[in-house]
This record gives C-alpha cells, structure tokens and sequence, in this order.
C-alpha cells in the first residue's frame, strides 16, 4: 500500500463512544457538596436539566491510497502519543434549568446565596435557578 496524500478532518462524535472526564451526576454531585458548605443551607439536593448531550469532535485523517485497484480513500482516527483519539473541541451540553431543595431553602438571604453559587459554578441566569425548602423529615 502506497500513501500518496493526506488530508486533515474531523468528525463529531457523541460523548458516549469516547471516555468523558466529567459527567452530569459528577457535576450535580460537586454542586450539592459545594452547597451543602455553605452557612444556613443544611442538607440539599440538585437536579441540573440538560438540553442535548455531550460530543466530542475527534480529529480525522482523510487518506489516499494507491494499489493495483486504483485509488481509494479512507478516513482514519488521529491517536496522540498516549494511544487515545486526539480531541479537538469538547461541547457540553445547555444547561436548561436547575432545581435545588435544601433544609434552608426558605430564607431569603439563604435562597439568595444559592442562586448566586449556581450561577458562579454552572454559568446559568438567575431566572433558570429554582430554590425550594426541602420538607421535614419523619414529618
């Protein structure tokens, strides 16, 4: 087999067939850790709601190849020196909404201070962030 040109491309893939280094239970559970510190929250619980879902564009190869058949193309991976798909843009899915209950999520300058993280940490508007008080236990 003779290579006679190269061509760089790329391909979007889902997240799925790649390896993700961090997933949407990861990013709710760092919220809730996160939240849970601060003064007057107690004990919480976040639901981030996602439009879409994560991809990864991997690079690709577009390549020429002569033979006694004559000439065809193919389109390879790119592997780093690591032996994994060289990525060239990661994209995470919106953010469309984000629902925290927690212990002290019926005061005011608590709710307040809830949304304020959420938006610091996720990048989301405030209208997108609903504060509940979460209800009594055994009650």
């Amino acid at each position: 087999m003779l290579l006679l040109a190269g061509r760089f491309e790329t391909a979007e893939i889902p997240a799925e067939e790649t390896e993700v280094r961090q997933s949407v239970p990861d990013t709710q559970q760092q919220l809730e850790d996160a939240l849970r510190s601060v003064e007057g929250v107690g004990e919480v619980k976040v639901v981030i709601y996602y439009a879409g879902s994560e991809s990864r564009t991997i690079a690709h190869d577009k390549v020429e190849e002569t033979d006694d058949t004559g000439k065809r193309y193919e389109e390879k991976v790119v592997f780093g020196r690591d032996s994994e798909p060289v990525v060239l843009r990661e994209n995470s899915p919106e953010i469309k909404g984000v629902l925290i209950v927690a212990q002290g999520g019926g005061n005011t300058a608590v709710r307040a201070r809830l949304i304020s993280a959420a938006q610091a940490l996720l990048g989301v508007e405030a209208h997108k962030i609903e504060v509940l008080k979460m209800k009594q236990q055994g009650g």
